[in-house]
């Protein structure tokens, strides 16, 4: 059997096994709120944040995630999780909140608020002062697994801001990666990255319509099939185009 097939056959044993385990829904009544964490295997300062992220990673009502960025390649140390994409998302933040800079470790709470993300106190604070949660809320989104399939559902009035609609993004993500650094500011040590994340994409704008959305389960997995998850997130957009306020938002593990 080539190396090929091997791999396909792994892969479809681990997503029928995940399948199985769990199929109940993740609803984002059920999550105060979101963190995105700017970081870099580069970067001497970012591993106090990456150990923090981890264990907002492992509280329920937290989404929480780890952007590695790409421009501190240069130092010595390429980062392997890092991504122009996650810069640009980066830079795109720092012009919505008017932060005229980016930096690591950044840490952005439910797209309103951006904190050094090695301070937790911090961090909570936000949380709590621009929480998602609760029945009241007018927008809600869930994501479950039906079968081979993620499903993702949207409903309530989504608010505008300067009359743009709001957008509903997947973003996908790693439980855990371990990396032995070789060079750069942090060489000699290994890093454990938690919900570092893999890709995200836009998959619409939102009119407020309930929707629906069916996506393959092995289009989101990949080749590797490696342990992790998925957010689902509706998120406001600026009159200038740039990300706003996250309305709601559900993460499902795999």
């Amino acid at each position: 059997m080539t190396t090929g097939r091997v791999l396909a056959l792994a892969a479809a044993l681990l997503l029928a096994g995940r399948v199985a385990a769990d199929e109940h829904p993740s609803n984002s009544r059920d999550v105060r709120g979101v963190v995105e964490l700017f970081t870099s295997q580069g970067c001497s300062s970012c591993p106090p944040a990456d150990r923090i992220l981890a264990k907002l990673a492992r509280e329920p009502d937290i989404v929480a995630l780890a952007y590695h960025v790409d421009y501190w390649d240069y130092i010595g140390w390429s980062d392997p999780l890092g991504s122009r994409a996650n810069t640009d998302r980066q830079r795109a933040y720092s012009k919505a909140l008017g932060s005229g800079t980016i930096y690591t470790p950044q840490a952005v709470v439910n797209g309103q608020r951006d904190v050094v993300g090695s301070r937790e106190a911090d961090i909570r604070r936000a949380l709590e002062e621009t929480a998602t949660a609760g029945d009241e809320r007018p927008v809600s989104v869930e994501l479950s697994i039906q079968g081979d399939r993620l499903h993702i559902s949207a409903d309530g009035v989504p608010a505008r801001i300067g009359g743009r609609a709001p957008v509903l993004m997947l973003i996908t993500y790693d439980e855990a990666i371990e990396t032995v650094i070789d060079k750069g500011e942090n060489k000699g040590l290994t890093l454990r990255d938690a919900h570092a994340v893999r890709d995200w994409r836009i998959l619409g704008m939102w009119d407020g319509k309930a929707l629906a959305v069916d996506i393959p389960l092995a289009s989101i997995l990949g080749p590797e099939a490696r342990k992790g998850g998925c957010a689902a997130v509706l998120q406001s957009v600026t009159a200038a185009g740039a990300p706003g306020p996250i309305l709601a938002a559900a993460a499902i593990d795999f």
